[in-house]
């Protein structure tokens, strides 16, 4: 029978995975949580930081905005915490930005290296309405040295495909290939889709919950082999809360599984 133990040293606590009887355990160094010790995350310690490469916001409909963050550091980014600055005008009143819950978003691990989408819902997008400006304001992360989370490596996506679905939303739908080589299960904090235009220019995007969930009842889609973040590999989908950006090129969107170490007492990624 497998057992599940976990060690604390030194303020990582680690997860050790036991087969039991005479078999030797296999120990699983992905630490089941490092502390928090939120700094800017816009300059690393040793140079670099958490860049914003690029963004976009869909013009028409249910305007949405995507965009892709940098770790150009050597450190290891840990829960980094970012603003969505989107500033519009409504009804020929002076532009203001968007407030509310759905501006802030964690991003759970971001690699030396690794880049990540984001993306957002923003508002109904008319003749009284425009999006004036869309920006990422990049706030906080706990740097990490290299190595401190054991052998956590990114959970990687490949678009499959997306269905639309003629009803009321939500109701299309887009799948992907996700793949962990971790060698536990982290957690799951929502899945961000970014889309892009035939240009490769971003037109929008969301944060969503992965596997099906808020997907309407009698969907074709299949359920996915085992839960988002899991080790292995699964076909999976998200629901779009608005629908797809019109102008989206559907081969070039782009998913980024959000998988954490454990999950948090409140998580800002979980609102809609």
């Amino acid at each position: 029978m497998a057992a599940l133990v976990v060690v604390a040293a030194g303020g990582v606590v680690a997860v050790v995975l036991s087969t039991g009887g005479d078999s030797v355990a296999k120990p699983c160094d992905i630490p089941a949580a490092v502390p928090e010790q939120p700094v800017s995350a816009k300059t690393a310690p040793g140079g670099g930081g958490i860049e914003v490469a690029e963004t976009g916001v869909s013009a028409t409909g249910l305007a949405s905005m995507g965009a892709v963050l940098r770790n150009t550091s050597q450190r290891i980014a840990y829960r980094t915490r970012l603003t969505l600055e989107v500033v519009v005008s409504v009804n020929g009143l002076p532009p203001g930005p968007v407030q509310g819950p759905l501006m802030t978003v964690e991003i759970p691990v971001l690699l030396p290296g690794q880049q990540a989408g984001v993306g957002r819902p923003l508002l109904n997008v008319g003749g009284t309405a425009k999006v004036i400006s869309a920006d990422v304001d990049v706030r906080t992360t706990t740097w990490l040295p290299p190595g401190s989370l054991g052998g956590f490596s990114p959970v990687t996506d490949t678009y499959e495909s997306t269905t639309r679905v003629k009803a009321s939303l939500p109701a299309d739908a887009v799948r992907y290939t996700e793949r962990s080589a971790n060698c536990r299960a982290l957690v799951s904090r929502r899945t961000a889709v970014v889309f892009r235009g035939a240009d490769g220019k971003i037109v929008g995007g969301g944060l969503l919950p992965p596997d099906g969930k808020g997907n309407p009842a009698g969907s074709a889609q299949q359920p996915p082999a085992s839960p988002s973040c899991a080790p292995g590999e699964r076909s999976t989908w998200v629901v779009p809360l608005q629908a797809i950006p019109p102008g989206t090129d559907d081969p070039r969107t782009e998913l980024s599984s959000y998988c954490d170490l454990n999950a948090p007492p409140s998580d800002v990624n979980a609102v809609d």
